[in-house]
């Protein structure tokens, strides 16, 4: 028997709608709430201090020579904690030597990309060379023209992709979105469909940071908007929202418990190979149907014909068949046990 608390993912929130995150004016301010957000959600972890007023007289401290009972309380850090307002270069250059790091977070070209949309693709190499050089290793190669060095950006491939989800960080993120809004702009469809679905494993890899920062929901919905839903999937549309994709990366975080040799102080390095093992499939196919992608039929030109009918539910069985087992801690195997024989005889009653 199938729980439906285990599907019901499909309940939009009230107070998140997808037209707040389009790329448009009147969104423009969206994405750098985001990115105080997240940079103030950092700094916090790092320095232990749990409140704005006191992260406030941390870094900032007033001069108690001009403190008298007339001086007003400062908000500043209570704004940025909200996403009000945008810290500027001095004073993120200041926390950055407290806080090493912080200044990148704030300043991500992630931010920048995400904005810009195809914008970007003129100087497309300009953006990729402002990423870490484990990611620059996965996209060029080095030459030489006899006299000085070259760096030739690869010719896109599917390993590519899957080494940049491989190394679990906002900067392989970023150029995976580089990689899509190329793809998208020559309407190379299975190459979009595909650094797609990469884009939301590595979304799921690094979920647990964005949920303790407070941001998970917003910055996924980002990407649904600006991503997902802009990526031709044929005769079907992508079906995931907020609250599963928080779900799952919770499921795949736990599922890291389970993993033989790797403990809660194993390295970042080590942990994203494990979560790209488990959503690749290689420990099992409960895990890789399961957490990965969901796309439901595309009712626009009308009804599905029996094919694309029958295409879909196949697919959409494999992914319950998946989700359950990790729901319920069990063990199966595809085509070949009792969830599936009872998924089978669901649909054939239909």
């Amino acid at each position: 028997m199938i729980n439906q608390q285990f599907i019901d993912f499909l309940v939009e929130d009230e107070k998140i709608q997808p037209q707040q995150f389009l790329n448009t004016l009147d969104n423009r301010k969206l994405v750098n709430s985001l990115r105080t957000r997240y940079w103030y959600a950092g700094v916090k972890q790092k320095t232990g201090l749990p409140t704005s007023y006191q992260l406030e007289q941390h870094f900032e401290p007033l001069d108690k020579t001009k403190f008298d009972e007339r001086t007003q309380p400062r908000n500043k850090w209570r704004n940025y904690e909200a996403g009000k307002n945008k810290p500027n270069s001095s004073l993120a250059s200041k926390v950055n030597i407290k806080v090493p790091g912080s200044f990148r977070e704030l300043n991500h070209p992630v931010w920048e990309v995400i904005q810009l949309d195809e914008r970007v693709l003129p100087d497309i190499d300009t953006w990729m060379e402002k990423l870490e050089p484990r990611v620059q290793a996965v996209v060029y190669k080095q030459s030489h023209d006899g006299i000085n060095p070259l760096k030739l950006r690869l010719s896109y491939t599917s390993v590519i992709s899957r080494s940049l989800v491989k190394l679990g960080n906002m900067d392989a993120l970023t150029a995976l979105l580089l990689y899509w809004l190329e793809s998208k702009h020559f309407n190379q469809i299975d190459q979009t469909c595909f650094q797609a679905r990469c884009i939301y494993k590595l979304l799921l890899m690094m979920g647990m940071d964005f949920i303790e920062r407070k941001i998970a929901e917003e910055f996924f919905m980002l990407f649904m908007v600006r991503v997902f839903n802009r990526t031709d999937w044929g005769d079907r549309l992508f079906a995931i929202s907020p609250a599963h994709y928080i779900h799952g990366t919770k499921l795949l975080y736990c599922l890291l418990y389970e993993v033989e040799d790797l403990k809660p102080s194993s390295s970042w390095t080590s942990r994203c190979k494990a979560m790209y093992l488990l959503l690749e499939g290689r420990k099992g196919y409960d895990v890789k149907f399961g957490l990965g992608v969901v796309l439901e039929v595309n009712w626009w030109f009308g009804p599905p014909t029996k094919q694309q009918w029958i295409a879909w539910d196949y697919e959409y069985k494999k992914w319950l068949w998946g989700w359950t087992h990790l729901h319920q801690g069990s063990v199966g195997y595809v085509h070949d046990d009792k969830l599936w024989e009872s998924l089978n005889n669901s649909a054939d009653s239909h």
